[in-house]
């Protein structure tokens, strides 16, 4: 979804109230009801949500063993969605188009009307609903009657043409303990949930089988798992899923919400940080996506009340462009960054395609694009959890603080793995631009080097008629040598340069071909990936060592002698020198294995103080 990047390189009283004050900074007023989780009447209107309307059915026939619970009550005031209440569930929908509405579903009255309420909103109270009923929203309007998907809808049903009444807050969560990995330590995993590990009875991967070989992910090393795109999705239930359909409820066919919250769980109990890929530049550009002319108002060709009317900002390459300015629009996606926080324990986010939400293409600007991607990323803050940027353009302002004029992001991803593969894939020494290289290993943003996000492979540069590094370097013998050492070098300069590093799931086991559109399941390891896997491994154990020692961390500006001491101490083998250009590179390749100088502030030293450290992995490869 992205183009190779321009690069910038330089030297190495509670959340809702903090909230507010940060979306009023912005001039935005605020945009979610404190303890309420839903949008406000537009200003100058009351602050009071009208008392909605009664609807009285018997219980539903019992649809799951959740059923039996009471359900806890939650205030009659919430937003958009649907809420459990004492004595059912109150229904809420935005659909400012339509001039009368009604939900449906597992209820004994064929249809409970709903109310109409200021700001387009419709509501009732239905007695007897149950967690487990089927439920959809029926719209009355210029185009007849629609039979529309709750946005805020919590669990798709497969056929994908109701939703579910769940209870968020049932799950037995077990995970109180867990501490997520501060920035420097973070060891980041990409995965797709489709094809990681393949669930034989579907033909595709799941939550519940991806969640049965996180501990291989733990032995690894790795301590955050970014999951692509989860949420409702449009195409195969083995695409990628970077055509958003809603943003509440996980796709159906890789599982429900409750299982989704048990790979969570599961994660933390393995110490594995689980951060969301969230995608809210576009929508699926198919014509019958569920918010596509939600209410039945298309004006002039438009996408309808949930995005840009026609103009500049109305389309992306992908598909229709979300109206960011509209309160009710951007009061949905902060609804569901809080979920992904509260409701499922996850602890960031990777945001795809900034330059899509704060800009055209990181062109001009959008109207209220960078306001949204603020208030996102200051909720993520106040709950603790890390926020990623996907921009791609070398733009230093998405990782400056807030308070001095930035976006609040803790990291963006960096064309690290650009430069570092095109000097790896040059066949010939002589090809080689080691400057590229060097800008590579000694980039930062504004003097933060652990403000980017590095890799040598993800599913843009693996995907998108891309391929594996490996391939890359020797399409006709992928696992033979000179592919796979250089591979390898680029796995060692990844994991011994400041910043954030990642891996795209399979990369560890020399994983080889491309990613189609539909993935193929990820093939276990050959007998040649098993040892580049080891190799990995001391990798990630080399780079955790050092930062479970806070003096020998990379921005605690010791000298590589230090970090060298310590590690021989641990057992590794070590070497100094003097580093004539104080970068961390790749400087030889030795019979052990590569060899790696870690960088230490060497711009600080003397020439002749300069050292380096070898990593000699005894790994065969």
């Amino acid at each position: 979804m992205v183009s190779p990047p321009r690069r910038v390189v330089g030297r190495g009283a509670g959340l809702c109230a903090a909230l507010v004050a940060a979306l009023g900074a912005a001039g935005l007023g605020a945009l979610t009801a404190c303890g309420a989780g839903g949008a406000l009447p537009p200003d100058g209107a009351s602050t009071e949500v009208p008392e909605p309307a009664r609807v009285t059915a018997p219980p539903s026939p019992a649809t799951s063993s959740a059923d039996a619970e009471v359900p806890r009550p939650l205030p009659a005031n919430r937003g958009p969605g649907v809420h459990l209440t004492a004595g059912g569930a109150l229904f809420r929908v935005w659909a400012p188009g339509a001039t009368a509405a009604w939900v449906e579903g597992d209820f004994a009255t064929a249809r409970a009307p709903l109310r109409a309420e200021d700001g387009g909103f419709f509501a009732a109270e239905v007695a007897g609903v149950r967690v487990g009923a089927r439920y959809r929203f029926v719209l009355a309007g210029s185009a007849g009657e629609l039979a529309r998907l709750d946005p805020y809808c919590r669990q798709r049903t497969e056929e994908k043409t109701t939703c579910l009444v769940t209870d968020p807050r049932a799950f037995a969560w077990r995970d109180r303990g867990f501490q997520r990995p501060k920035r420097q330590q973070q060891v980041v995993y990409e995965l797709h949930v489709g094809s990681f590990a393949k669930d034989e009875a579907r033909g595709h991967g799941t939550f519940a089988t991806a969640r049965a070989r996180l501990a291989e992910l733990a032995e690894l090393g790795v301590n955050v798992v970014e999951l692509m795109p989860v949420f409702d999705f449009g195409g195969g239930p083995g695409g990628w899923g970077y055509n958003p359909h809603l943003h509440f409820a996980p796709r159906a066919s890789l599982g429900t919400a409750e299982e989704l919250r048990a790979l969570v769980d599961e994660a933390h109990a393995r110490g594995i940080a689980v951060w969301l890929d969230a995608v809210v530049n576009h929508h699926d550009g198919w014509s019958g996506a569920p918010l596509r002319c939600f209410d039945g108002a298309c004006p002039d060709g438009s996408a309808g009340v949930y995005y840009f009317g026609p103009g500049p900002y109305a389309r992306t390459p992908w598909g229709p462009r979300p109206d960011f300015a509209a309160p009710t629009v951007r009061a949905m996606f902060l609804d569901a960054t809080e979920m992904w926080l509260d409701e499922f324990h996850g602890d960031g986010f990777r945001w795809d395609s900034t330059s899509n939400v704060r800009a055209v293409d990181g062109q001009g600007t959008t109207p209220g694009g960078r306001e949204l991607l603020v208030a996102q990323n200051e909720l993520a803050r106040a709950r603790g959890a890390t926020s990623t940027a996907e921009d791609l353009k070398g733009y230093a302002e998405l990782t400056r603080p807030v308070a001095r004029g930035g976006y609040g992001f803790d990291a963006q991803w960096d064309g690290f793995g650009y430069d570092v593969a095109r000097v790896l894939e040059a066949p010939r020494d002589d090809d080689r631009d080691l400057g590229v290289l060097v800008r590579a290993l000694t980039g930062s943003y504004e003097g933060d080097p652990f403000a980017r996000v590095l890799f040598t492979e993800t599913h843009d540069t693996v995907g998108n008629g891309g391929s594996r590094l490996p391939t890359r370097v020797d399409r006709a013998n992928p696992e033979g040598h000179t592919a796979r050492r250089r591979s390898m070098l680029g796995a060692a300069l990844l994991f011994t340069t400041p910043g954030v590093p990642m891996l795209f799931m399979g990369q560890e086991g020399l994983a080889t071909g491309g990613f189609a559109d539909t993935p193929a399941p990820l093939a276990p390891p050959t007998a040649t990936g098993r040892l580049v896997r080891a190799f990995y491994k001391d990798l990630i154990g080399l780079r955790r060592r050092i930062h479970a020692h806070p003096e020998l961390a990379f921005e605690e500006h010791e000298t590589a002698r230090l970090v060298a001491e310590r590690l021989a101490e641990d057992g590794f083998a070590v070497r100094t020198g003097v580093g004539r250009t104080g970068v961390v590179g790749v400087l030889e390749t030795g019979r052990n294995g590569p060899t790696v100088a870690i960088r230490a502030d060497m711009d600080a030293l003397p020439i002749h103080e300069q050292t380096g450290l070898a990593f000699a992995s005894t790994r065969a490869g």
